[in-house]
């Protein structure tokens, strides 16, 4: 029976080998997506930064704005001082004008903290989007190289499946069928080599009996283990 399964261990091989090679295919965007992913993750945060200078450029606004008003009730405070008919009224006025001082004095402050931290953020954006620039260029060249990697190993897969098919035509329609079943169910390996009485598939032993009775080759025999087709592996 081992000629009936000769065909058979060929075309296993050539399924194995596609397998391998479509198992390969698979991981190649691997390394493409950690770069995308990357990518993705400056590009969110360059965006968080830009969202902040936005929201600092608003509170600058209000601040000047407050600054502007203030300022000028200031001056109105002080050309009023000059005309005050009384120690009480010029007390009251240049107690306000003090106030305004202070809390202008405290909105320059965060005006300058403001402006800082902007310029911070934007030098910060522009070392990102430099960043950024060069990981776009990695991703694009990854994409690239995976592509002709992809396309290389696609005609090896079509090259093969050629191959199986014309191996697959030696076989018996029955045979074939009972092939492929196994193999969706065995990722492939279907039929194994039995040395010394242990089967190369599942590294169990079959029974004494049943290894002498697949020496002399009579029948199909499959492992009691793994249920796969089997065949003696001589040695001299």
């Amino acid at each position: 029976m081992i000629s009936e399964l000769t065909p058979l261990i060929r075309l296993q091989g050539i399924d194995l080998e596609i397998r391998k090679i479509q198992e390969k295919k698979e991981k190649l965007p691997e390394r493409l997506d950690a770069l995308r992913e990357r990518v993705a993750g400056k590009e969110a945060a360059i965006e968080e930064k830009k969202e902040k200078i936005t929201e600092l450029r608003k509170r600058k606004i209000e601040i000047e704005d407050e600054l502007e008003l203030e300022t000028e009730r200031m001056k109105k405070s002080q050309q009023k001082m000059s005309a005050v008919q009384n120690n009480r009224e010029y007390q009251a006025l240049n107690k306000e004008i003090e106030e305004i001082k202070k809390a202008n004095k405290t909105r320059e402050d965060e005006l300058l903290e403001l402006m800082e931290e902007m310029k911070k953020l934007e030098e910060a954006i522009a070392e990102s989007e430099k960043e950024l620039e060069t990981d776009r260029k990695e991703a694009a060249a990854e994409e690239t190289h995976i592509n002709e990697i992809a396309e290389n190993l696609d005609r090896k897969i079509n090259d093969l499946n050629t191959e199986a098919e014309a191996v697959a035509a030696e076989v018996k329609p029955d045979l074939l069928a009972r092939y492929r079943f196994l193999a969706e169910k065995r990722q492939g390996l279907v039929i194994a080599a039995v040395s010394d009485g242990v089967c190369s598939a599942c590294n169990m032993n079959i029974p004494p009996q049943m290894f002498n009775e697949l020496l002399r080759d009579e029948r199909m025999m499959t492992c009691p283990s793994c249920q796969r087709m089997i065949y003696a592996l001589k040695t001299d």
